[in-house]
C-alpha cells in the first residue's frame, strides 16, 4: 500500500485542528453564552412593592406598583439577596421577620418610599364595649380580644415586667390614647386618684382606663394597645447584610434583659439584629418599647423564638441616624457587637420605666471590641448617657453631645481597654435612680483601665467631672492607666477630679495639661487598693495637717495640694473666670477669661479632629474640644452645624 504523501498529512492534520478549533470556540461562545446567563440570573434583583393603602394590595400579588403586596412580612418571605423592599405609606400591624440575610455585594434592602411615611406598630386598636366602674365616667374597663394572643403569642398583659421593685405588678403592657402613652399603675387607688393610667384588672382579661380629663368619649379617639414582643427581628438568628431605612416602628411589648447573659430573657429589641452581623440602620424612629429600642448584639443565651444555638460572628453594624427615644429601658443595647458604628443618632428619654437595675442607659454596649460611637446627641435618658461594660478593647467615643442624664453621661465598666474618649461635651448629669451617690459624673470609670479621656469638655455635673473607683477584685490591673488630658472642667458639684490615690491597684494614672474652674474641688479616694486611713495618713504626712473629708470619707484639696502631695497631677491649670452654659437650643456659651491655647500641652495620638471635625494642627493646639476656641470664648450651637439629618 502507498503511504500518504507528507502534503496531505500535514493537509490533514491542519484540517482537523481548524475544526477541534472551531469546535473549542463554539463551545467556548456555548460557555461564554452560560456563563453570562448564570451572571445575568446572580445580578438581577427584584423590587418587591408594598402598599397597604393600595385598593388592590393583597399578599397573593406579584408585589408590583400596580398590584402590591399588602404587607411587609410577606415581602420579607419573598426577599433574595440583592433585593429591595420598597414600602409605600401607610400603618402596619404586623412584626416583620426576614426569613433571610443578604450577602456583602447584596444586601436585602428594607426602605420607606421617598417623601412617604411609613409606620409599623406593635399594637392593635382597641375598641371594646366600655363599661364605666365606679362614679367617675373617666375610668372605663374593656375586655381584651383572645384572638391577639394566639400561635405562640404571650399576652403582655399577663406577663410581668421585670427589673421592678418586688412589690410590683406592673406589666409589658401599654395603652396609648390618640398616640400618647398613658401610665400603669398597678394600685386601684392610684388609679382612682390619677387621670392618664390604667392598670389590669384582676381577672386579666380586661383593663382598666383612667382617660385624661379632654377625652370625653374614647370611641371617637384612637385608642391603642401593645400585642406583639417584636417589631422588627427574623425568627432565625444569625443573619447578615440587611439594611433597615426610613421607618417609624413603635409601640412593642419586650421585656427588661434581667440577667440576660444566663437568664431565659435576652436583650430583646424592638428593632432587633437577631445575634445578626452587617446590618445598616438608618434614618428611622424606634420609640414607646417597653424595653429596648434597638438591640445589635448576641442578645444572650436565650433565644425568644426556639432553642437556636448563639452565633460567634455578631456585630460589624452601621446604625446611623436614627431616633430613638421613649423607650422602657434602653435606647440602644447590645452584647458582643464587635466592630459596630453607632452615629450621627439622637437618643432620649430613654428607660421611661424608671428602672433602677443595671442595663439602663442611652446607649449601654458589653464587649464592644473594635467599636465607635461618634457624633451622637444623648439627652435626657433616664440612665447613663452611654455605658461601656466588660471589655472596650480598641473602643472610640468621640464628638458625642451628652447632657441632662441620670447617672454618668460617660460610665466605662470592667476592662483594660485601650479606649480612647475624646472631644465630648458632657454636662448637666443628674443623680441616678439606684440611690448610688456616685452615679452623677461626667465620666465614671470602675474596675477599668487602659482609659484615655482627651479634650473633652465637662461641666454641670451634678457630683464629679471625672471620677475613678475600683469596686471589686474582677479587674487584676484595678485602676490603671487612666489618662485626662486636655480637658476643661468647669462646675461640677461635688468637685472636678474623684482621683485615685497612687497604690497597688491605683497605678500608671495621670491627669495632665487640663483646665479646671475655680467652683470645685479635687477629691483622692482609696479606691484603688489603699485602705482610706491609709491615705489619710500619707497625706497628712505630706500636707503637715489633716486634710478636709468629703462625705467624711475621701480628703479633700486644692489644686495646688493635689498637684504637691499626689502623683502624675503635675501640670495642669485653675481659671478664675471659667464659666459654661448651655441653653434648651444647645447653643453652648463657654468663657475661659484665657486664650484657649493652653502653656503645656499634650498631643494625644490618634486625635486628628476636634468635636466639630475641625484638624487639630501642631502650631494651634488648644485644650478642650474646640480649635476654634480664640481667645478663650466660644458661642455656637452644638449640633445643628454639625448633624443635620437627625431630628
Amino acid at each position: 500500500m502507498a503511504l500518504p504523501s507528507l502534503s496531505r498529512i500535514l493537509t490533514t492534520q491542519s484540517s482537523m485542528m481548524m475544526a477541534s478549533q472551531t469546535a473549542m470556540k463554539i463551545q467556548s461562545r456555548a460557555l461564554a453564552i452560560a456563563l453570562n446567563i448564570v451572571f445575568i440570573s446572580e445580578a438581577f434583583s427584584a423590587t418587591w412593592i408594598v402598599n397597604c393603602q393600595h385598593q388592590s394590595a393583597s399578599d397573593s400579588n406579584p408585589g408590583t406598583e400596580t398590584a402590591p403586596l399588602r404587607t411587609i412580612s410577606q415581602a420579607a418571605q419573598l426577599a433574595q439577596p440583592g433585593d429591595t423592599v420598597l414600602v409605600h405609606a401607610g400603618i402596619y400591624r404586623e412584626h416583620v421577620a426576614p426569613a433571610r440575610g443578604g450577602t456583602p455585594d447584596r444586601p436585602i434592602q428594607y426602605r420607606v418610599a421617598n417623601g412617604e411615611d411609613v409606620v409599623i406598630k406593635g399594637s392593635e386598636v382597641w375598641q371594646p364595649v366600655w363599661k364605666q366602674v365606679g362614679a367617675s365616667p373617666q375610668i372605663l374597663a374593656g375586655r381584651l380580644d383572645p384572638s391577639w394572643f394566639v400561635d405562640g403569642t404571650a399576652n403582655p398583659y399577663r406577663t410581668l415586667l421585670k427589673g421592678m421593685p418586688k412589690d410590683s405588678r406592673l406589666t409589658l403592657g401599654q395603652v396609648f390614647v390618640d398616640g400618647n402613652p398613658l401610665r400603669e399603675v398597678d394600685r386601684s387607688q392610684e388609679l382612682i386618684a390619677t387621670p392618664a393610667t390604667w392598670m389590669v384588672a384582676s381577672t386579666g382579661d380586661e383593663l382598666i382606663v383612667h382617660f385624661p380629663k379632654e377625652v370625653t368619649s374614647p370611641e371617637e379617639g384612637l385608642v391603642e394597645i401593645t400585642t406583639r414582643q417584636r417589631i422588627f427581628a427574623p425568627h432565625r438568628r444569625g443573619l447578615g447584610h440587611i439594611h433597615v431605612t426610613g421607618f417609624t416602628m413603635e409601640h412593642c411589648a419586650n421585656q427588661f434583659p434581667d440577667q440576660f447573659w444566663q437568664s431565659e430573657t435576652p436583650q430583646a429589641g424592638a428593632l432587633g439584629c437577631r445575634a445578626g452581623h452587617h446590618w445598616v440602620i438608618d434614618n428611622n424612629t424606634v420609640r414607646f418599647a417597653k424595653s429596648i429600642g434597638i438591640d445589635c448584639g448576641y442578645e444572650g443565651r436565650h433565644d425568644l423564638d426556639g432553642n437556636q444555638p448563639t452565633p460567634q460572628n455578631t456585630g460589624f453594624h452601621l446604625i446611623n441616624n436614627n431616633h430613638v427615644s421613649d423607650n422602657g429601658c434602653c435606647g440602644i443595647a447590645g452584647m458582643r457587637s464587635i466592630g459596630t458604628q453607632i452615629v450621627d443618632n439622637v437618643i432620649e428619654n430613654n428607660n421611661s420605666n424608671h428602672h433602677a437595675a443595671p442595663e439602663i442607659a442611652g446607649i449601654k454596649v458589653h464587649y464592644f471590641v473594635d467599636g465607635l460611637i461618634a457624633r451622637n446627641l444623648l439627652r435626657n435618658n433616664d440612665g447613663h448617657g452611654i455605658w461601656l461594660d466588660n471589655t472596650y478593647r480598641n473602643a472610640r467615643v468621640r464628638q458625642n453631645l451628652v447632657i441632662g442624664n441620670r447617672g454618668s453621661a460617660i460610665f466605662v465598666e470592667l476592662g483594660e481597654g485601650p479606649v480612647l474618649i475624646d472631644n465630648n461635651v458632657l454636662a448637666n448629669t443628674r443623680p441616678g435612680l439606684d440611690g448610688n451617690e456616685s452615679r452623677a459624673d461626667g465620666l465614671y470609670t470602675h474596675d477599668a483601665s487602659g482609659v484615655t479621656f482627651a479634650h473633652n469638655l465637662v461641666f454641670g455635673c451634678d457630683r464629679f467631672g471625672s471620677s475613678h473607683r475600683k469596686m471589686t477584685n474582677r479587674n487584676k490591673a484595678g485602676v490603671a492607666r487612666i489618662a485626662l488630658l486636655n480637658n476643661i472642667f468647669i462646675n461640677n458639684q461635688a468637685g472636678h477630679l474623684d482621683w485615685p490615690y497612687p497604690g497597688q491597684f491605683a497605678t500608671s494614672n495621670i491627669a495632665e495639661c487640663n483646665i479646671f474652674g475655680t467652683q470645685g474641688e479635687f477629691v483622692v479616694n482609696a479606691w484603688g487598693g489603699n485602705a482610706q486611713d491609709v491615705v489619710i495618713s500619707a497625706l497628712s504626712r505630706q500636707m503637715g495637717r489633716t486634710p478636709r473629708l468629703w462625705n467624711g470619707v475621701s480628703p479633700r484639696l486644692t489644686l495646688a495640694e493635689l498637684q504637691a502631695n499626689v502623683r502624675g497631677v503635675s501640670h495642669n491649670q485653675l481659671l478664675h473666670e471659667a464659666s459654661a452654659n448651655l441653653s434648651e437650643s444647645l447653643v453652648l456659651e463657654l468663657k475661659l477669661g484665657v486664650d484657649g491655647r493652653a502653656q503645656t500641652m499634650s498631643r494625644v495620638e490618634g486625635v486628628l479632629e476636634d468635636y466639630f471635625g475641625r484638624p487639630y494642627t501642631t502650631e494651634a493646639l488648644f485644650v478642650g474640644p474646640f480649635q476654634s476656641l480664640s481667645a478663650g470664648t466660644l458661642s455656637s450651637s452644638l449640633w445643628t452645624t454639625r448633624v443635620t439629618g437627625a431630628q
